[in-house]
């Protein structure tokens, strides 16, 4: 028998996520001098073109890194050496707030959540009411290990009928763009994102904006690259401190472009129905969420069949059909098997998604009918649609 080729490489993992031509076209464009007047301009509808992904009230900053530069700079500007600070932890980037900040040498409080789990309120309330010498809250808007969406707005609601000085610092790296946020109306102080996840763009800019709180609490720790305060000066006249990704830059202007005139509200809907349509996929081929409550918009983590080993999965996935699964981390290694739908991902990229995975089921030994998640999928996608008939 011949093998049927793939003609191309498709990614459904939760970063990078798919980059279309339009987008990727735009950073071709190489012959610029990040000090002209022309370039500075394109900073500033950059930072503009974030804030209603944000909900902030100033317009965010942007840094040439990943967006873990950027949770770093969070934790840089806004902790001192010797401060208390509250963790959640219920994943891989839960955990990363929790070494970044011993690395910082805060003395850490953590909450530890079972994988798959979302964080209850009045749990972290107790701990702040416990310890009242935390500065600062760490948490994830979007657990990508997971796939679990943590209920930011009602932990802020919480924290803030005890306690108006303690800094929210949010990681929204992969929830923006797929989860609502809105930071000036639920009172958070720091949200971070990055380009290769909603944003549509290769990897290399982070984003953070601050709240007023935020801004009047900067620490006093020495910093060089990662300055909140020069950069929010510089970058309000279109001047980074340090030689921008400008290629980049011009990429993440089309791809802001599209989605602003689509809505920021509009795509937290349209990502809202491609996650229920996958769900609704996993459910059809008998198999199991990993999140229990609180799924995520950007992702699904689905549980695999005991007698499937989600590593190989993954690989075959690759090898066979050039599809890019994301498998399970740690302690869900092998176990799970994480489909993205986010950013610029259309209902024919997740059906596709489903049917890659259903080709590697099938070649796995797993009995189901064939088709059964992607006529689901398409259902719920029909079912959802306002304009359908």
């Amino acid at each position: 028998m011949i093998p049927i080729p793939h003609l191309r490489n498709r990614l459904f993992c939760p970063g990078p996520t798919p980059v279309p031509q339009r987008t990727a076209l735009a950073g071709l464009e190489t012959n610029v001098y990040h000090r002209s007047a022309e370039f500075k301009e394109v900073l500033i509808r950059c930072r503009q073109g974030l804030r209603p992904f944000f909900g902030s009230k100033d317009d965010p900053i942007i840094f040439t890194s990943s967006g873990t530069g950027a949770l770093e700079a969070a934790l840089v500007n806004l902790t001192d050496e010797g401060d208390e600070v509250l963790v959640v932890n219920g994943g891989k980037f839960g955990e990363r707030w929790t070494k970044l900040a011993a690395r910082y040498r805060c003395k850490v409080h953590e909450i530890a959540i079972d994988w798959g789990e979302s964080p209850d309120p009045e749990q972290l309330v107790a701990r702040l009411q416990d310890e009242p010498k935390i500065r600062a809250v760490f948490l994830q808007a979007n657990e990508t290990s997971t796939g679990v969406a943590y209920p930011v707005e009602s932990i802020a609601k919480a924290i803030r009928a005890i306690n108006q000085d303690v800094l929210i610092i949010v990681d929204g790296v992969s929830a923006l763009v797929a989860h609502e946020m809105d930071m000036q109306s639920w009172d958070i102080d720091c949200v971070v994102s990055g380009s290769q996840k909603g944003f549509g763009i290769p990897p290399g800019l982070s984003f953070l904006a601050l709240s007023e709180r935020a801004k009047s609490s900067l620490s006093q720790r020495p910093r060089f690259y990662f300055d909140f305060e020069k950069e929010f000066q510089g970058q309000q006249k279109g001047e980074s401190a340090w030689t921008p990704a400008t290629t980049l830059l011009f990429s993440l202007e089309q791809s802001l472009q599209e989605l602003n005139h689509f809505g920021a509200k509009n795509m937290v809907s349209y990502h809202a129905r491609m996650a229920e349509a996958c769900r609704q996929a996993v459910q059809a081929l008998g198999l199991k969420l990993f999140s229990r409550r609180h799924h995520s918009q950007a992702l699904t983590a689905i549980c695999l069949p005991t007698d499937i080993d989600g590593v190989a999965l993954v690989k075959h996935a690759k090898s066979k059909y050039g599809a890019y699964f994301a498998g399970g981390q740690d302690q869900a290694k092998g176990k799970i098997i994480r489909i993205a739908h986010l950013g610029i991902f259309d209902q024919f990229d997740l059906l596709t998604a489903v049917s890659a995975f259903e080709f590697c089921l099938r070649d796995f030994g797993y009995k189901f009918d064939l088709g059964s998640g992607v006529a689901a999928a398409m259902l719920a996608i029909s079912n959802s649609d306002p304009d359908s008939r």
